[in-house]
């Protein structure tokens, strides 16, 4: 029983304090309100009265009291100073509400510039991650090794042609055929190789080549495409402002209060987007697998050259 008399007592409590914090402003705005007015009216009827004794015949100047005219000039400074009060707080609160905007503005500048900073940098996590995939696929790697290939046996044919000039050079001059006949046993290894390097070429375009399933997705997604942007179609009359445009209402407030709970989610998402590009950075691709596939594939072209020369 006490803890319901308790519980009541709270909510009665709550329900005072926030009629309190509801009534409060507009008490003292009401107050402020009517204090500036009488303030206006006295120094209005201050100034009047300093006109009338001004512009009044000497007999109605004698006739006032020097303690009247003192009162009077001591009301007329009271009220150019309150004036004076008002239109500092006036000033200071505009520039208060100015840098709130400010700061708010540059809040969802800065807001942005980091969204737009994560999604770019997803955006490259991806691209980099179609780029491994297209380094792992073993077709690429094949294809590079066969590059490779070739570049050898095109050296060796250059090397080969050079060595025939020398050889002609040098049989023309002394009578020694033997460079002569190296050039031309290792041009035609290097053609040899380029040629059985054309075949397997060939025979490797001729098969079907699937891209891989991480580009193919990509590429397979679809884009959004407006049928006609310049029909617009019916266009609806103007409503009226909502009650969430109203400063001060219980609309307004909620929109306020909605709009809140949007930052929060917002960064909350940005902050669970930063943890996972932290946690999906990649590791540093080892290359000792591709070199020795390199060295490998190497090393089998050079033996068939030896064999070449030597047979």
């Amino acid at each position: 029983m006490g803890g319901q008399i308790l519980g009541g007592g709270v909510i009665a409590l709550v329900v005072v304090l926030l009629w309190l914090i509801y009534l409060l402003p507009t008490w003292y705005a009401r107050v402020r309100d009517n204090a500036a007015e009488r303030n206006a009216v006295r120094l209005n009827q201050a100034l009047r009265v300093l006109a009338e004794s001004s512009e009044a015949s000497d007999d109605v100047r004698i006739q006032l009291s020097t303690r009247e005219v003192a009162r009077q000039q001591r009301l007329v400074k009271k009220l150019e100073a309150e004036d004076a009060r008002l239109r500092e707080e006036y000033e200071r609160a505009e520039t208060e509400r100015r840098r709130e905007e400010n700061e708010e503005k540059l809040e969802r500048t800065r807001r942005d510039a980091e969204a737009a900073r994560l999604t770019r940098a997803l955006e490259a996590e991806e691209r980099k991650r179609e780029i491994e995939a297209l380094k792992r696929d073993p077709r690429v790697r094949l294809q590079t090794a066969r590059r490779r290939g070739r570049l050898a046996a095109t050296a060796t044919t250059i090397a080969g042609l050079v060595a025939i000039g020398l050889g002609t050079w040098q049989a023309i001059a002394t009578g020694v055929w033997a460079w002569l006949a190296v050039g031309v046993v290792v041009t035609a290894l290097g053609m040899l190789a380029l040629r059985r390097m054309a075949a397997v070429a060939e025979r490797a375009r001729r098969a079907p080549m699937t891209a891989p399933v991480a580009v193919q997705e990509a590429r397979e997604r679809p884009e959004p495409v407006l049928l006609n942007p310049t029909d617009r179609g019916w266009v609806p009359r103007r409503l009226p402002a909502p009650l969430t445009a109203t400063a001060g209402s219980r609309a307004a407030d909620e929109v306020a209060a909605a709009g809140a709970r949007e930052k929060l989610e917002q960064a909350a998402r940005e902050e669970a987007a930063r943890q996972r590009l932290a946690a999906s950075q990649p590791r540093p691709i080892s290359l000792d697998e591709h070199r020795e596939e390199d060295a490998e594939i190497e090393r089998q072209v050079r033996e068939m050259l030896a064999r070449r020369a030597a047979g």
